[in-house]
Formats: structure tokens, sequence, C-alpha cells
């Protein structure tokens, strides 16, 4: 699931607890994703779109909604004022303030359970 809006690093652990909040697609479980998740969605053989442009090319399944964002932040904290997320134009990792929302969401992951 994706925001479709450009989030803070906070802003994105506030969506999610929105999503539970609301059961979003009748679940209550929804979670910001690791790093190690995120690289799961990285394909670099599939264009899901652009962005910038033509000059960033989203390397995500086409079967995720079009014009997302180009990369997507973690759960995962870099010390005090730095988080990390991906970027899925390389499928690799980047860490940046916290409080920085150019061009980052959250894409909201369910954890399956047997």
């Amino acid at each position: 699931l994706h925001t479709g809006h450009w989030k803070t690093w906070y802003q994105a652990f506030e969506n999610v607890k929105q999503l539970n909040k609301e059961g979003f697609a009748n679940h209550y479980d929804w979670e910001v994703p690791t790093v190690e998740e995120l690289k799961t969605l990285y394909e670099s053989g599939k264009v899901n779109s652009t962005q910038l442009g033509s000059e960033m090319k989203i390397h995500i399944d086409p079967i995720f909604a079009k014009k997302g964002s180009g990369s997507s932040w973690s759960a995962e904290s870099n010390g005090v004022f730095q988080a990390f997320g991906v970027i899925f134009n390389d499928g690799k990792r980047f860490s940046q303030a916290k409080r920085s929302k150019a061009r980052k969401a959250v894409r909201a992951v369910r954890h399956h359970s047997p």
C-alpha cells in the first residue's frame, strides 16, 4: 500500500497508525517495512512508471499503482536525526533526515501469518 503523498519519516508512522485505526482492507496489523522488505519490491527488469520527467525509473512491478514515490521510508532509524529507506530507481538504501519529505512516501506492509 502506497500513501500517494510525500511524507516525513514521522508521518510515515502516523499514516500506518491511521491505517490500523481505520482497519484498512479489514486488517489492523499494518507496519512500516524494513529496508530488506522494501528491497524485495525492487525489480531491475521492470518499470512501473517514471518520476522527474523520464529521468527516474521506478523499478517495481507494474501491478502496483502508477506514479508512486521513487523512494520509500523504512522503519529503521539511523541515529537520532536520520532514517533509512530504499530508492526504487536503483534498489539501494538511502539515509536521510527524518524530517525530510522530498519525494519520500511509505508503503505499508503486513506479515503473513501461517
